[in-house]
Protein backbone atom coordinates (compact mmCIF):
# COMPACT_ATOMS: atom_id res chain seq x y z
CA UNK A 1 0.00 0.00 0.00
CA UNK A 2 2.83 2.41 0.75
CA UNK A 3 6.37 1.38 -0.15
CA UNK A 4 7.72 -1.04 -2.74
CA UNK A 5 11.37 -2.00 -2.24
CA UNK A 6 11.72 -2.48 -6.01
CA UNK A 7 10.64 1.12 -6.54
CA UNK A 8 13.19 2.52 -4.11
CA UNK A 9 16.07 2.12 -6.56
CA UNK A 10 14.52 4.50 -9.06
CA UNK A 11 12.72 6.98 -6.83
CA UNK A 12 13.11 10.58 -7.97
CA UNK A 13 12.17 13.56 -5.81
CA UNK A 14 8.57 13.62 -7.08
CA UNK A 15 8.14 9.92 -6.33
CA UNK A 16 9.56 10.34 -2.83
CA UNK A 17 6.97 13.06 -2.17
CA UNK A 18 4.31 10.68 -3.41
CA UNK A 19 5.65 7.96 -1.09
CA UNK A 20 5.52 10.26 1.91
CA UNK A 21 2.06 11.60 1.27
CA UNK A 22 0.77 8.10 0.53
CA UNK A 23 1.98 7.31 4.04
CA UNK A 24 0.05 10.29 5.35
CA UNK A 25 -3.04 9.05 3.51
CA UNK A 26 -2.82 5.69 5.23
CA UNK A 27 -1.97 7.22 8.57
CA UNK A 28 -4.89 9.60 8.48
CA UNK A 29 -7.30 6.89 7.44
CA UNK A 30 -6.04 4.75 10.29
CA UNK A 31 -6.99 7.23 12.99
CA UNK A 32 -9.87 8.93 11.19
CA UNK A 33 -12.45 6.87 13.12
CA UNK A 34 -12.01 8.80 16.34
CA UNK A 35 -13.39 12.13 17.44
CA UNK A 36 -10.41 13.39 19.44
CA UNK A 37 -6.63 13.26 19.46
CA UNK A 38 -4.18 11.88 21.98
CA UNK A 39 -2.95 14.35 24.61
CA UNK A 40 0.77 14.07 25.25
CA UNK A 41 2.59 14.20 28.58
CA UNK A 42 4.37 17.13 30.16
CA UNK A 43 8.12 16.91 30.74
CA UNK A 44 10.50 18.75 33.03
CA UNK A 45 13.52 17.97 30.85
CA UNK A 46 12.22 18.36 27.30
CA UNK A 47 10.56 21.35 25.63
CA UNK A 48 7.83 19.25 23.91
CA UNK A 49 8.35 21.13 20.66
CA UNK A 50 9.41 20.73 17.05
CA UNK A 51 10.69 23.48 14.79
CA UNK A 52 11.29 24.71 11.29
CA UNK A 53 13.82 27.48 11.00
CA UNK A 54 13.26 30.04 13.76
CA UNK A 55 9.66 28.94 14.38
CA UNK A 56 8.88 26.49 17.17
CA UNK A 57 5.63 24.52 17.52
CA UNK A 58 4.20 22.65 20.53
CA UNK A 59 3.83 18.88 20.22
CA UNK A 60 0.13 18.59 21.00
CA UNK A 61 -0.37 15.02 19.78
CA UNK A 62 1.71 12.01 18.81
CA UNK A 63 0.69 8.87 16.98
CA UNK A 64 2.53 5.74 15.89
CA UNK A 65 1.44 4.08 12.65
CA UNK A 66 2.39 0.40 12.39
CA UNK A 67 2.25 -2.23 9.67
CA UNK A 68 2.54 0.08 6.66
CA UNK A 69 2.95 -2.23 3.65
CA UNK A 70 3.19 -2.32 -0.11
CA UNK A 71 1.89 -5.46 -1.81
CA UNK A 72 3.14 -7.64 1.04
CA UNK A 73 6.69 -6.36 0.67
CA UNK A 74 8.70 -4.52 3.32
CA UNK A 75 6.91 -3.26 6.42
CA UNK A 76 7.30 0.35 7.49
CA UNK A 77 6.38 2.17 10.71
CA UNK A 78 6.09 5.88 11.43
CA UNK A 79 5.94 8.35 14.31
CA UNK A 80 3.94 11.53 13.70
CA UNK A 81 4.33 14.52 16.05
CA UNK A 82 2.01 17.45 15.32
CA UNK A 83 0.54 20.63 16.68
CA UNK A 84 -3.21 21.19 16.95
CA UNK A 85 -5.94 18.69 16.04
CA UNK A 86 -6.44 16.94 12.73
CA UNK A 87 -9.84 15.49 13.56
CA UNK A 88 -12.96 16.17 15.57
CA UNK A 89 -15.14 19.27 15.63
CA UNK A 90 -12.15 21.59 16.05
CA UNK A 91 -9.82 19.70 13.73
CA UNK A 92 -8.06 21.29 10.79
CA UNK A 93 -4.73 21.63 9.04
CA UNK A 94 -1.75 20.82 11.24
CA UNK A 95 1.99 21.20 11.01
CA UNK A 96 4.03 18.22 12.07
CA UNK A 97 7.12 16.06 11.83
CA UNK A 98 6.85 12.49 10.55
CA UNK A 99 9.68 9.99 11.04
CA UNK A 100 9.38 6.95 8.77
CA UNK A 101 11.20 3.71 9.65
CA UNK A 102 11.82 0.76 7.37
CA UNK A 103 11.06 -2.03 9.81
CA UNK A 104 10.73 -1.76 13.56
CA UNK A 105 11.05 1.44 15.57
CA UNK A 106 14.24 0.65 17.51
CA UNK A 107 16.22 2.69 20.06
CA UNK A 108 19.29 4.41 18.71
CA UNK A 109 20.88 7.46 17.15
CA UNK A 110 20.13 7.77 13.44
CA UNK A 111 21.98 9.87 10.89
CA UNK A 112 19.80 11.38 8.15
CA UNK A 113 20.59 11.40 4.45
CA UNK A 114 19.27 12.78 1.17
CA UNK A 115 19.73 9.32 -0.37
CA UNK A 116 16.26 8.28 -1.50
CA UNK A 117 16.87 4.67 -0.44
CA UNK A 118 18.00 5.61 3.08
CA UNK A 119 15.78 5.21 6.13
CA UNK A 120 14.63 6.57 8.54
CA UNK A 121 13.14 9.56 6.74
CA UNK A 122 12.39 12.80 8.61
CA UNK A 123 9.77 15.11 7.07
CA UNK A 124 8.19 18.42 8.13
CA UNK A 125 4.85 19.09 6.40
CA UNK A 126 1.35 20.52 6.59
CA UNK A 127 -1.51 18.07 6.47
CA UNK A 128 -5.28 18.23 6.89
CA UNK A 129 -8.07 15.68 6.88
CA UNK A 130 -9.64 17.21 3.77
CA UNK A 131 -6.32 17.18 1.92
CA UNK A 132 -5.81 13.52 2.74
CA UNK A 133 -9.32 12.30 1.99
CA UNK A 134 -9.41 14.27 -1.29
CA UNK A 135 -5.93 13.05 -2.09
CA UNK A 136 -3.94 15.12 -4.57
CA UNK A 137 -0.16 14.91 -4.43
CA UNK A 138 0.38 18.32 -6.02
CA UNK A 139 -1.90 20.04 -3.54
CA UNK A 140 -0.28 18.29 -0.60
CA UNK A 141 3.35 18.73 -1.66
CA UNK A 142 3.20 22.48 -1.27
CA UNK A 143 6.01 24.90 -0.53
CA UNK A 144 5.84 24.14 3.20
CA UNK A 145 6.93 20.49 2.95
CA UNK A 146 10.54 19.72 3.85
CA UNK A 147 12.62 16.50 3.95
CA UNK A 148 15.80 16.04 6.02
CA UNK A 149 19.09 15.69 4.16
CA UNK A 150 21.56 15.70 7.07
CA UNK A 151 21.82 15.75 10.86
CA UNK A 152 20.63 13.10 13.30
CA UNK A 153 18.01 12.19 15.84
CA UNK A 154 18.08 9.98 18.92
CA UNK A 155 15.14 7.79 19.82
CA UNK A 156 14.37 5.96 23.05
CA UNK A 157 11.25 3.82 23.43
CA UNK A 158 9.57 4.33 26.80
CA UNK A 159 6.52 2.80 28.43
CA UNK A 160 3.83 3.81 25.96
CA UNK A 161 5.83 6.48 24.16
CA UNK A 162 9.20 7.93 23.23
CA UNK A 163 12.01 10.31 24.01
CA UNK A 164 13.10 11.99 20.77
CA UNK A 165 15.86 14.57 20.42
CA UNK A 166 17.66 15.90 17.36
CA UNK A 167 20.99 17.40 16.35
CA UNK A 168 21.82 19.73 13.44
CA UNK A 169 19.03 18.60 11.12
CA UNK A 170 18.83 20.34 7.75
CA UNK A 171 15.72 19.96 5.59
CA UNK A 172 15.10 20.70 1.91
CA UNK A 173 11.91 22.08 0.43
CA UNK A 174 10.31 19.24 -1.56
CA UNK A 175 9.45 21.49 -4.51
CA UNK A 176 12.55 23.71 -4.47
CA UNK A 177 15.64 21.94 -3.03
CA UNK A 178 17.53 25.24 -3.04
CA UNK A 179 15.40 26.27 -0.04
CA UNK A 180 17.09 24.80 3.03
CA UNK A 181 16.00 25.18 6.66
CA UNK A 182 16.88 23.68 10.01
CA UNK A 183 14.47 21.52 12.02
CA UNK A 184 14.38 19.90 15.44
CA UNK A 185 12.32 17.79 17.84
CA UNK A 186 12.60 17.71 21.63
CA UNK A 187 9.92 15.39 23.02
CA UNK A 188 9.24 13.01 25.89
CA UNK A 189 5.81 11.45 26.29
CA UNK A 190 3.19 8.99 25.18
CA UNK A 191 1.90 8.04 21.75
CA UNK A 192 -1.37 6.71 20.42
CA UNK A 193 -0.68 3.52 18.46
CA UNK A 194 -2.59 2.48 15.34
CA UNK A 195 -1.88 -0.76 13.50
CA UNK A 196 -2.94 -0.80 9.87
CA UNK A 197 -4.73 -3.83 8.49
CA UNK A 198 -2.93 -6.32 6.28
CA UNK A 199 -5.19 -6.10 3.22
CA UNK A 200 -5.10 -9.05 0.83
CA UNK A 201 -8.16 -8.06 -1.22
CA UNK A 202 -10.64 -5.26 -0.87
CA UNK A 203 -13.11 -3.45 -3.12
CA UNK A 204 -16.23 -1.34 -2.72
CA UNK A 205 -18.66 -1.06 -5.64
CA UNK A 206 -21.28 1.68 -5.33
CA UNK A 207 -22.97 0.84 -8.61
CA UNK A 208 -21.10 3.56 -10.47
CA UNK A 209 -17.44 3.03 -9.58
CA UNK A 210 -15.20 0.55 -7.78
CA UNK A 211 -12.74 1.77 -5.13
CA UNK A 212 -10.00 -0.15 -3.35
CA UNK A 213 -10.21 -0.80 0.38
CA UNK A 214 -6.89 0.50 1.76
CA UNK A 215 -7.31 -0.26 5.46
CA UNK A 216 -9.85 -1.70 7.86
CA UNK A 217 -10.42 -2.36 11.52
CA UNK A 218 -12.86 -2.42 14.38
CA UNK A 219 -13.39 0.24 17.00
CA UNK A 220 -16.02 1.66 19.32
CA UNK A 221 -18.05 4.81 18.97
CA UNK A 222 -20.95 6.48 20.75
CA UNK A 223 -23.99 6.79 18.50
CA UNK A 224 -26.94 8.71 19.98
CA UNK A 225 -25.59 8.20 23.52
CA UNK A 226 -25.20 4.43 23.02
CA UNK A 227 -21.72 2.92 22.81
CA UNK A 228 -21.44 0.70 19.75
CA UNK A 229 -18.78 -1.35 18.00
CA UNK A 230 -18.05 -0.60 14.36
CA UNK A 231 -16.32 -2.69 11.71
CA UNK A 232 -14.81 -0.16 9.29
CA UNK A 233 -13.58 -0.59 5.72
CA UNK A 234 -12.01 2.53 4.22
CA UNK A 235 -11.36 3.13 0.54
CA UNK A 236 -8.81 5.19 -1.34
CA UNK A 237 -11.74 7.37 -2.45
CA UNK A 238 -12.34 8.48 1.14
CA UNK A 239 -15.49 6.44 1.78
CA UNK A 240 -16.00 4.24 4.81
CA UNK A 241 -18.52 1.42 4.73
CA UNK A 242 -19.08 -0.81 7.73
CA UNK A 243 -21.55 -2.23 10.18
CA UNK A 244 -22.33 -1.68 13.83
CA UNK A 245 -23.23 -3.77 16.85
CA UNK A 246 -24.10 -3.11 20.47
CA UNK A 247 -21.84 -6.09 21.30
CA UNK A 248 -18.09 -5.57 21.47
CA UNK A 249 -15.86 -6.42 18.51
CA UNK A 250 -12.72 -6.17 20.66
CA UNK A 251 -12.31 -9.96 20.59
CA UNK A 252 -13.28 -10.23 16.94
CA UNK A 253 -16.44 -10.53 14.82
CA UNK A 254 -18.36 -13.81 15.07
CA UNK A 255 -18.48 -15.84 11.88
CA UNK A 256 -21.85 -16.19 10.21
CA UNK A 257 -24.50 -14.73 7.93
CA UNK A 258 -26.21 -11.54 9.05
CA UNK A 259 -28.82 -9.10 7.81
CA UNK A 260 -28.98 -5.34 8.13
CA UNK A 261 -31.27 -5.82 11.13
CA UNK A 262 -28.57 -7.85 12.93
CA UNK A 263 -25.67 -5.52 12.17
CA UNK A 264 -26.88 -2.15 10.78
CA UNK A 265 -24.82 -1.22 7.72
CA UNK A 266 -23.48 2.35 7.55
CA UNK A 267 -21.71 4.57 5.04
CA UNK A 268 -19.60 7.61 5.88
CA UNK A 269 -18.28 10.05 3.28
CA UNK A 270 -15.02 11.72 4.19
CA UNK A 271 -14.86 9.83 7.51
CA UNK A 272 -17.37 12.31 8.92
CA UNK A 273 -19.02 10.34 11.72
CA UNK A 274 -21.34 13.25 12.44
CA UNK A 275 -23.20 12.46 9.20
CA UNK A 276 -23.67 8.69 9.04
CA UNK A 277 -25.87 7.21 6.29
CA UNK A 278 -27.77 4.03 7.20
CA UNK A 279 -28.67 1.22 4.83
CA UNK A 280 -32.28 0.14 4.39
CA UNK A 281 -31.31 -3.37 3.29
CA UNK A 282 -28.40 -5.67 2.66
CA UNK A 283 -26.62 -8.70 4.09
CA UNK A 284 -23.24 -9.46 5.65
CA UNK A 285 -21.13 -12.62 5.46
CA UNK A 286 -18.24 -13.14 7.92
CA UNK A 287 -15.69 -15.96 7.74
CA UNK A 288 -12.32 -16.24 9.44
CA UNK A 289 -9.16 -18.32 9.11
CA UNK A 290 -6.56 -17.54 11.73
CA UNK A 291 -6.54 -13.75 12.01
CA UNK A 292 -7.63 -13.21 8.38
CA UNK A 293 -11.27 -12.36 7.72
CA UNK A 294 -13.28 -12.72 4.55
CA UNK A 295 -16.19 -10.27 4.77
CA UNK A 296 -18.78 -9.45 2.14
CA UNK A 297 -21.44 -6.76 2.32
CA UNK A 298 -24.04 -7.50 -0.35
CA UNK A 299 -26.80 -5.34 -1.84
CA UNK A 300 -26.73 -2.63 0.82
CA UNK A 301 -29.21 0.05 -0.25
CA UNK A 302 -28.04 3.50 0.86
CA UNK A 303 -29.57 6.74 -0.44
CA UNK A 304 -30.86 4.97 -3.52
CA UNK A 305 -27.53 3.37 -4.43
CA UNK A 306 -26.60 -0.29 -4.04
CA UNK A 307 -23.26 -1.03 -2.39
CA UNK A 308 -21.29 -4.28 -2.52
CA UNK A 309 -18.04 -4.79 -0.64
CA UNK A 310 -15.56 -7.68 -0.62
CA UNK A 311 -12.70 -7.75 1.88
CA UNK A 312 -9.98 -10.25 2.78
CA UNK A 313 -7.50 -9.23 5.47
CA UNK A 314 -6.95 -8.56 9.14
CA UNK A 315 -9.18 -6.39 11.33
CA UNK A 316 -7.08 -4.80 14.08
CA UNK A 317 -9.01 -3.33 17.01
CA UNK A 318 -8.37 0.35 17.70
CA UNK A 319 -9.03 1.18 21.35
CA UNK A 320 -9.46 4.85 20.59
CA UNK A 321 -9.89 7.68 23.09
CA UNK A 322 -13.51 8.88 22.94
Amino acid sequence: MIFDSNLMVNLNSKNMKKVFFSLMLAATLAFGFTSCDKTTNESETHSQTFSLGETSYPVDNVMTIKNIQYNGSDVYNAIVLYTGKLIGNTGGECKGVTIIFKGDIIDGTYNLSSDENYFPKYVFANVSINDIINFNIWELADDEAYMATSGSFTLENTDGGYIITTSSIEVENTLDPSIVETSSVDYEGTSAIYTLASVQEGTLDNGEAVANVVTAGTTKYTIMFVEASIACFITDAGEMIGFTSTSSFAEGIPEGQYTNSNYPIILVDGLDLEHIKYATGGSISVAKEGNVYTIDITDATINGNTYNMHYVGTLPFFDLPL
